[in-house]
C-alpha cells in the first residue's frame, strides 16, 4: 500500500468496521490492521498455494481467508497466471509491465472459475473498507460488490493509468464506475513511470475532514516524499482538487 495504514488512520481518521482485502498475497498488511483496530479482516486469494499460508499465518479469530478469482460474473472459467514473483500474477496478460519488468514472467497457469464478491461475502459480515489489489481486475471486483457496495464507505485500490496489463480497468473507468455509485476519488500516489498507483475513494456523504487534518496530510507528504520534488508537486495539485471536490459536494 503506497497509502500506508498508519497515514489513512492518522491523517484521514479512518476507523473501519473491518476490511475486505482482495488480492491478500501473503497478508503483508495484517500486522497492520490488527495495530490500527480494523479487524476483522477479510481476505480473498486465487492463488492456491498463498491461501495454504494464509491459513497458517493469521489469527483466525482476527482474519478470515477465502480461495476465490474474483470477477464480475459467477462460473466463468479463466486461466490464472502465476508469476515468477507471485505478486504480479493475473487474471490478465502482462501489458506494459513487461517493458518495466522484463525479468518477471508467467510461469504457470491454474484454470479457475470465478467468483463475484457477492457470491462470496454475507451482507452481515460486510466490512466498510475494502482494499483491492488484483492486477488489472479491480473495476470487475467492484462491479461484482453488487448490493454489498451499499455497505462500504471506503475503498483503497490500485489504478492504472495505462494498460499495464492487457485490457486492464483504467482509473477514468473506475473514477465514472465509482461517481455513480456515490464516490469520489480522494487521493492518488502514483508510480509515475510505470502507470500505476494506489487510490483512496471515499463515500459523498462521509464527514468531510477539517482543514487542519488536510494540511498535516500534505505536510506529511512533502517531507516523505522529499527526493522526488517534482512527483510531489504533482501528487499535491492532484490531491488538493479533489479534495476541493469532495468538500464542495
Amino acid at each position: 500500500m503506497y497509502i500506508t495504514v498508519s497515514e489513512l488512520s492518522k491523517y484521514w481518521n479512518i476507523a473501519p468496521t473491518g476490511v475486505l482485502h482482495v488480492g491478500a498475497h501473503l497478508g503483508e498488511e495484517a500486522s497492520d490492521y490488527e495495530k490500527f483496530g480494523w479487524t476483522p479482516a477479510i481476505w480473498v486469494e486465487a492463488q492456491p498455494n498463498l491461501v495454504e499460508i494464509l491459513a497458517t499465518k493469521l489469527d483466525s479469530s482476527k482474519h478470515k481467508v477465502i480461495e476465490a478469482a474474483v470477477w464480475e460474473e459467477d462460473g466463468v472459467p479463466l486461466k490464472l497466471h502465476i508469476a515468477s514473483n507471485s505478486q504480479s500474477t493475473s487474471l490478465l496478460n502482462f501489458g506494459t509491465h513487461s517493458d518495466f519488468h522484463p525479468d518477471i514472467t508467467y510461469v504457470s497457469e491454474v484454470n479457475v472459475l470465478t467468483k463475484r464478491l457477492d457470491s462470496l461475502i454475507k451482507p452481515e459480515e460486510m466490512p466498510n473498507f475494502v482494499n483491492l489489489d488484483i492486477q488489472g481486475v479491480e473495476l470487475s471486483a467492484l462491479k461484482g460488490l453488487g448490493k454489498l457496495l451499499d455497505f462500504v464507505d471506503y475503498i483503497y485500490t490500485e489504478v492504472n493509468r495505462t494498460n499495464v496489463y492487457r485490457d486492464c480497468s483504467r482509473v477514468e473507468d473506475i473514477d465514472s464506475f465509482l461517481k455513480l455509485n456515490g464516490f469520489r476519488r480522494a487521493s492518488t500516489r502514483w508510480l509515475w513511470l510505470e502507470g500505476w498507483g494506489d487510490a483512496l475513494y471515499i463515500r459523498n456523504d462521509v464527514s468531510n475532514r477539517r482543514k487542519l487534518q488536510i494540511f498535516r496530510y500534505f505536510f506529511h507528504q512533502i517531507f516523505f516524499y522529499k527526493p522526488q520534488a517534482k512527483r510531489i508537486l504533482w501528487t499535491i495539485v492532484i490531491n488538493l482538487s479533489h479534495f476541493y471536490k469532495v468538500r464542495k459536494h
